[in-house]
């Protein structure tokens, strides 16, 4: 078998999640959720549509994780100078307290995962995967220096 991009994504993706999910199997987040406490806890306070272009996650389903988060008493949606159209979403202090757990088993796996590369094959790792998302996304993708 050829491990082509494809392949070799699509597998990283999978081992990785997997090793999220078990490192924090006792918040039992749901899938899609510690994408959104992570995004959260760098956008706190943004709209629903935010998070739903910075997660790539379809807005019905920025819905559905936001009202359970909601439920279990992680955000809290409000209103900003009697704006009622747009809610913004904030993390409670428990999902600041979530965040930064879920941010912690990313940065651990992400240096299991990094474990022998140099500092140089690092950055070209993140430069190349950033030029690749921009070839998929286009403009949506996030603004940076790629």
């Amino acid at each position: 078998m050829e491990l082509s991009y494809h392949y070799l994504l699509l597998l990283n993706h999978s081992i990785y999640q997997k090793k999220m999910y078990e490192a924090i199997e006792n918040l039992k987040l749901s899938i899609g959720q510690p994408k959104v406490f992570d995004f959260l806890k760098d956008h706190d306070g943004c709209i629903q549509k935010e998070i739903a272009v910075g997660c790539q996650i379809e807005p019905a389903s920025v819905t559905s994780i936001l009202l359970t988060m909601e439920k279990r008493g992680f955000i809290e949606r409000r209103s900003i100078n009697d704006n009622r159209r747009s809610h913004y979403v904030f993390l409670t202090e428990e999902g600041k307290r979530i965040a930064n757990l879920v941010r912690e088993a990313m940065l651990k796996v992400e240096e299991q995962a990094l474990e022998n590369f140099t500092t140089e094959e690092k950055e070209i790792l993140i430069k190349l995967l950033k030029k690749a998302n921009y070839n998929l996304l286009g403009d949506t993708f996030i603004k940076e220096e790629i």
